[in-house]
């Protein structure tokens, strides 16, 4: 196959070419996933997890989905959520 690199093994893709990866664990900027968990929010906000818990009982802050008792967050949501509270000065909104 090949030699490990740093940032990951190289790897055989469907097509036959070969591709670098970052192991997952070991690479904290890539994430690929399509939802965040209340933590990884948090960390992204840089909030207290209790603060997003007590936005979910007021019913503020971006929409989220309840899988049994996890709770998560899709990352268009987010998006969207971030997006409507943008402003360009404290008396003003950006236009959507």
């Amino acid at each position: 196959m090949g030699k490990p690199t740093s940032t990951g093994a190289i790897r055989r893709t469907p097509g036959g070419l070969r591709e670098t990866g970052a192991k997952p664990e070991t690479d904290q900027t890539l994430n690929t996933s399509l939802a965040l968990t209340e933590t990884e929010l948090a960390v992204r906000w840089n909030l207290s997890h209790k603060t997003l818990q007590r936005w979910r009982s007021d019913g503020i802050g971006p929409i989220f989905c309840k899988l049994g008792s996890r709770v998560v967050y899709l990352i268009r949501d987010i998006q969207n959520y971030e997006r409507e509270i943008s402003r360009y000065s404290t008396a003003a909104r950006v236009a959507i």
